[in-house]
C-alpha cells in the first residue's frame, strides 16, 4: 500500500510537470486587452528573430509617417516593451512553479559491523504540505498573472499615449518652423530691398536698422524653431525603437483640424473607474495579498511535514519496510511575525487601490475641465485672434503706404501676428494631447457627442480652418510698396 501511494504521488508529480511555461496564451489576453482600447496589437518575439517585425518596420517608413503607423512601429520595434512583456513570462512560471511539488528526497545509510551483522537504511521523503496547498498557490500565481496583464496592458497604453503626445509635438514644431522659414524668408527679402533703398538714400537708417532687425530676429526663431522640430523628432524615434536607416522617416507636417463635435465626457469618472488597467492591476494585487495571508494563517502551525517511505535492514538480519513522517513543532516560530508582514502588505494594497482610485477620479476631471478649455482657446485664435492681427497688419500696411505710420509700428504689427500665430499652432496640439491623455486616463477612447442644432436657430457658420489662415510673412514684401 505504501508503494502504491508513492507511485501515486510519482505520477502526480509527473503531470504536474506537464504544465505549459510558455507566455503565449497570456501574451495573447493581454494583446487582447490592448486592442479592444486601441485598435492595436501587440507583439511579443520571446527566442524567435525579429526580422519580420523589422522588414515590416521598414516597409511602414517608406511612405510618410502617420500616427497610426507610428503606434504600430512602436509596438513593433520598442525594445523596452518587449522587456515589460517578460514579466508575463515570469509570472506564468511562477503559475507552473504553484502547481508543482518539491522533488522528493532521497535519504540512506550503511552502518558497518563491529560487533556482528551489518545495517542499511533508505528512504524517499517529500513534502506534504505542498500538496495540501497545491491549490491555494495555484490560486495565488494564478491571480498575480493575471494583475500582471492588467499592468502590462496599462503600461502599453500609456507608451501609446507617449507615442500620440510625441508625434503632436512634432507636428506642431514642423508647422512652426515651416511658419518661421516664411517670416525669415520674407524678412530677408524686405531687407535686401531696404539696403537698395538707403543706397538709393529712398529711407533713412532708421528704417534700414529696423528692417535688418527684424530680419536678424526673425532668422533666430527660425533656428530655435529648426532645433525644436530635431528634439521632437529623436523623442518620437526614441519611442518607436527605430535606428539606422529606418531613422531617416518623415511625418506629415500639419496638425488635423479639432473634430466639430465635442466629446462625451458623461459619467466618465466611472468609466474610468471600471475601465483602467492600471486599477484593475492594483485589485489584483490585494486579491493576491489577501489570497497570501489566508494561506499563511492556514498553515501557520502546521510548518514543514514530511512524508514518504522508509526501507531498512537490521543486524540479525530482519528487514523492514514502512511510511514514515517528519513534523515541523511550531514552538519558537508560530508564522506571527510572517502574518503580521503580510497584513502590513495587504493593508499597503488597499491603501494604493484606494489612493489610485481618488487619483483616477481629480486626474480625470481636471482632463475634462483641460480640454474643454483648450477647446475654447482653439475657438477664440482661429475665429478671433489670428483673423484680428491679420487685419491690424493689413491696416498697418495700409496707413504705412499712405506714410500716416513708421516702420516701427508696422515691423510690430507683424510681429505680433507671426507670434499669435504660433501661440495658435500650440493650443491645437495642447488639444489633441490633452485628448490623447484623457484617453488614457479614461481607459479608452472618447466618443463624439453630437448635438443637434435647434430647428427655431440657423446653423452657425464654418469658422475658418487652420489652413485657410495665411501664414504670417506671405505679404511682407509688400512693405515698402510704393
Amino acid at each position: 500500500m505504501t508503494l502504491r501511494c508513492l507511485l501515486a504521488v510519482t505520477g502526480l508529480m509527473a503531470l504536474t510537470a506537464c504544465a505549459s511555461t510558455s507566455p503565449k496564451a497570456a501574451v495573447q489576453d493581454t494583446s487582447a486587452l490592448i486592442k479592444s482600447r486601441s485598435g492595436h496589437d501587440i507583439t511579443w518575439f520571446g527566442d524567435e528573430s525579429d526580422d519580420a517585425a523589422q522588414k515590416q518596420v521598414s516597409t511602414l517608413l517608406r511612405s510618410d509617417l502617420d500616427l497610426a503607423n507610428a503606434i504600430r512601429i512602436s509596438l513593433l520595434a520598442n525594445r523596452h516593451l518587449q522587456s515589460l512583456y517578460e514579466e508575463l513570462g515570469i509570472a506564468q512560471a511562477d503559475l507552473v512553479q504553484a502547481g508543482l511539488l518539491k522533488n522528493p528526497r532521497f535519504d540512506a545509510t550503511y552502518d558497518f559491523p563491529l560487533d556482528h551483522g551489518y545495517a542499511y537504511q533508505f528512504g524517499f521523503v517529500t513534502d506534504l504540505l505542498q500538496l495540501i496547498t497545491m491549490g491555494s498557490r495555484k490560486e495565488i500565481a494564478r491571480a498575480a498573472l493575471e494583475g500582471a496583464k492588467y499592468r502590462i496592458a496599462g503600461e502599453v497604453l500609456h507608451h501609446i499615449y507617449e507615442v500620440k503626445s510625441a508625434y503632436f509635438a512634432l507636428q506642431a514644431a514642423q508647422q512652426t518652423s515651416a511658419m518661421r522659414q516664411i517670416v525669415s524668408d520674407a524678412a530677408h527679402a524686405a531687407a535686401e530691398l531696404a539696403k537698395r533703398q538707403h543706397e538709393a538714400q529712398t529711407i533713412s537708417d532708421l528704417d534700414l536698422a529696423n528692417e535688418e532687425t527684424l530680419y536678424a530676429s526673425t532668422l533666430t526663431e527660425l533656428r530655435r524653431a529648426q532645433s525644436d522640430v530635431v528634439v521632437a523628432r529623436e523623442r518620437l524615434t526614441r519611442l518607436m525603437g527605430v535606428s539606422g536607416s529606418d531613422a531617416d522617416w518623415v511625418a506629415t507636417a500639419k496638425l488635423d483640424e479639432i473634430p466639430p463635435e465635442q466629446p462625451n465626457v458623461d459619467d466618465i469618472e466611472s468609466t474610468a473607474i471600471a475601465a483602467r488597467y492600471d486599477l484593475l492591476a492594483a485589485r489584483k494585487d490585494v486579491q493576491v495579498v489577501s489570497y497570501g495571508l489566508s494561506l499563511a494563517k492556514k498553515t501557520r502551525w502546521t510548518g514543514v511535514v514530511d512524508v514518504g517511505i522508509d526501507f531498512h535492514r537490521e543486524p540479525e538480519g530482519v528487514r523492514l519496510i514502512g511510511p514514515s513522517m517528519s513534523v515541523e513543532l511550531p514552538i519558537f516560530d508560530q508564522g506571527q511575525a510572517t502574518i503580521a508582514r503580510i497584513e502590513a502588505q495587504l493593508r499597503r494594497a488597499k491603501s494604493r487601490e484606494r489612493a489610485l482610485t481618488t487619483d483616477i477620479r481629480s486626474e480625470v476631471r481636471e482632463l475634462v475641465a483641460r480640454l474643454s478649455a483648450v477647446r475654447a482657446l482653439v475657438e477664440d485664435y482661429r475665429q478671433t485672434l489670428v483673423p484680428l492681427r491679420t487685419k491690424v497688419v493689413a491696416l498697418s500696411q495700409q496707413r504705412y503706404n499712405a506714410m500716416l505710420a513708421g516702420a516701427f509700428e508696422l515691423l510690430i504689427a507683424k510681429q505680433n501676428e507671426v507670434n499669435t500665430y504660433r501661440e495658435f499652432i500650440d493650443v491645437v496640439r495642447d488639444y489633441w494631447t490633452r485628448r490623447a491623455e484623457l484617453e488614457w486616463k479614461a481607459g479608452g477612447a472618447l466618443k463624439a457627442d453630437v448635438s443637434p442644432t435647434p430647428k427655431n436657430e440657423p446653423p452657425k457658420t464654418e469658422p475658418p480652418k487652420t489652413d485657410d489662415i495665411a501664414p504670417p510673412g506671405e505679404h511682407h514684401h509688400e512693405h515698402h510698396a510704393p
